[in-house]
């Protein structure tokens, strides 16, 4: 795993200074504290550091062809690219090195830009074709890697983490409204925007190339969920399931550098370590967070199932001075992010980077095999559209924004009268009702003109007819790539630990997007094939235990410890007169979470994430680049 980042500047201009470009791949020492290189060619500067996983002596970056036509920087890993090496070398292609960079190389010049449609992997990557003067990247199917750039007709910069172009002194720092918008909606930024104004984030499955100003973007990937008709048996997709998802354990175990995963105790992350410890000669390294709550901690689940699998296991319990670490994740996180299992992700990465350098996690099984409770509850919701939409919008609505925001049926009844058919009961994020009572006047409009001047991104294929498998569509494009992945890569990547994820290897997820809805959510139990393939590899409290996300007692850790903190923080005078929110509205939620009248506990962590995220990356007196 690595950092990369770069430049290209149009004809007639200066070419890029390697100064800035090692500043910049300076930034991104975190992600790669083995090696850093520089590379500047005519017009065009690439930069990177490098996470060595495999080929150990061999692999540094930028790497160029002998003849020197192309060069690469490379974020991530390809899982398959000794098959594709194989293929290249019986048509006459030679290699110096072990390294999955250089046949990147070698299939660009095989085969252009579709060369990244026969690689199995997760990755960002910038190519300079010296020859087309053209600068190519691309980013895996899924956007498990990131890539940022900001383009013009003069230049175009990329890099793996913001923070790194913003070493670049030109580029405007200017608030991205319709960004902060989202993040005031959802806790997270997505559709391909950031939090600046100026800079953009390439969409999974897509390709790039910038040549002598000119930017074009390309999907080069489309998931369709079509399942089969006729469906086959049962028990063949079970074995097909069995096979793949192995294999993808397989792939995901090859490295030079220690090994282990992530165990919570959970159906994904148990299966994941079972078919691990199945394919290990010695025991497999797990690693476990809890906390001093109940309904917070999974410890125990974990040790059974460790004790059951004969793992090497270790266990961190997160303690209410967690939010110390606040400024380190505003620094890693680059931009405001809500979701609070920031946290503990951060701590198991720290905890794990001890003992290996990567790491298996079982991220992507409530995407891929329908596991969310949401989706259960959107087949409950269904029974509102019942209710005609001019009694849920002409009556039920009014009472609903009437209500004052900490009264406890506000949020049921709007979610009555803002009910979607197409995605009933569906809700990420934090409630935008309340958002609209937080925000100020003057700054609400100008969010609002923002968001609608916001380009409209086409839906990359139809969205199923079945409510589950269009819930899983919508994940799947969204909140994976924008929440569930952007939380992992950073926290991993600020401890240096590259994390693998059998689930999201690109052909297994084609597979269950093939398979029936009723192998996944069967009455009322979700990932029923998933936990068929589980049984045979797992005891049966596994599969008896409630569901438990990764979550954070903050609704406690705000009302106890951390009760000072939020007051001193959001109360301050500098975050006040910042003019997103009323200040009366800000000191209303602090109070009734306060009092336990309404859990707030959210909207404080959101409020206090931008905050923290002004103060790193904005104010003159505090900001860290």
């Amino acid at each position: 795993m690595c950092g990369i980042a770069g430049a290209v500047h149009a004809p007639g201009l200066a070419p890029p200074s390697r100064e800035l470009l090692a500043r910049m791949a300076e930034r991104l020492h975190h992600r790669g504290p083995d090696g850093s290189g520089v590379h500047v060619d005519g017009n065009a500067g690439l930069a990177h550091r490098r996470l060595s996983i495999i080929d150990l002596t061999g692999g540094a970056q930028p790497m160029c062809t002998e003849d020197g036509d192309l060069s690469i920087v490379f974020n991530g890993e390809m899982y398959n690219f000794q098959i594709v090496r194989a293929d290249l070398e019986s048509r006459g292609h030679t290699f110096r090195t072990q390294s999955d960079t250089e046949v990147i190389l070698a299939a660009y010049r095989e085969w252009g830009r579709a060369c990244i449609t026969r690689f199995n992997g997760m990755f960002a990557l910038a190519l300079w074709d010296r020859t087309r003067r053209c600068l190519f990247a691309a980013r895996d199917r899924l956007g498990k890697k990131p890539f940022y750039y900001a383009a013009s007709e003069k230049r175009l910069l990329f890099a793996s983490e913001l923070k790194a172009l913003l070493e670049v002194p030109d580029l405007a720092r200017d608030v991205n409204p319709a960004a902060l918008h989202e993040f005031l909606s959802r806790s997270i930024i997505g559709g391909g925007r950031t939090i600046y104004r100026d800079v953009r984030s390439l969409p999974p499955g897509h390709m790039l190339e910038w040549r002598e100003g000119a930017l074009t973007i390309e999907r080069y990937w489309t998931l369709r969920f079509e399942p089969d008709d006729p469906a086959r048996a049962e028990d063949d997709y079970l074995e097909e399931l069995t096979e793949r998802l192995r294999e993808s354990v397989r792939l995901r175990m090859i490295s030079d550098v220690p090994l282990g995963a992530f165990l919570s105790g959970g159906i994904d992350s148990s299966i994941v370590v079972a078919l691990m410890a199945s394919l290990s000669s010695r025991p497999v390294k797990t690693f476990t967070i809890g906390f001093d709550e109940p309904g917070y901690n999974e410890i125990e689940d974990a040790r059974v199932v460790a004790r059951h699998l004969g793992t090497d296991h270790a266990e961190h319990v997160v303690k209410p001075d967690a939010i110390g670490i606040l400024g380190d994740l505003a620094w890693h996180y680059d931009e405001p992010f809500g979701d609070s299992s920031m946290i503990p992700t951060y701590y198991v990465c720290a905890m794990a980077r001890r003992e290996a350098t990567v790491a298996l996690s079982g991220d992507g099984g409530d995407e891929v095999f329908a596991g969310y409770v949401r989706y259960r509850r959107a087949l409950e919701a269904r029974r509102w559209s019942r209710i005609p939409s001019w009694v849920r919008r002409g009556l039920v609505g009014p009472v609903a924004a009437a209500l004052p925001m900490e009264a406890p049926a506000r949020n049921f009844l709007h979610a009555i009268a803002h009910h979607r058919p197409e995605a009933p009961g569906y809700h990420l994020g934090i409630y935008p009702y309340i958002r609209e009572d937080l925000l100020a006047p003057e700054f609400k409009r100008q969010a609002a003109a923002a968001w609608a001047a916001e380009p409209s991104v086409p839906a990359a294929a139809p969205l199923p007819d079945d409510l589950v498998t269009r819930l899983q569509a919508m994940d799947t494009a969204a909140y994976l790539p924008e929440d569930i992945l952007v939380k992992v890569d950073r926290a991993s990547m600020a401890h240096s630990l590259e994390v693998r994820a059998p689930f999201l290897d690109h052909n297994l997820v084609e597979f269950m997007a093939r398979v029936p809805r009723s192998l996944k959510l069967r009455d009322g139990v979700s990932k029923y094939l998933l936990r068929r393939l589980g049984r045979r590899l797992l005891p049966e409290s596994v599969f008896t235990k409630p569901k438990q996300g990764f979550a954070v007692p903050k609704g406690s850790w705000f009302q106890r410890e951390l009760r000072s903190v939020a007051r001193e923080r959001l109360l301050d005078s500098r975050a006040l007169s910042r003019g997103y929110f009323r200040p009366k509205k800000v000191e209303m939620i602090l109070r009734a979470h306060d009092a336990g009248t309404r859990d707030y506990s959210d909207w404080i962590w959101c409020l206090l994430v931008l905050e923290e995220w002004h103060r790193t990356f904005l104010d003159p007196d505090t900001r860290r680049v």
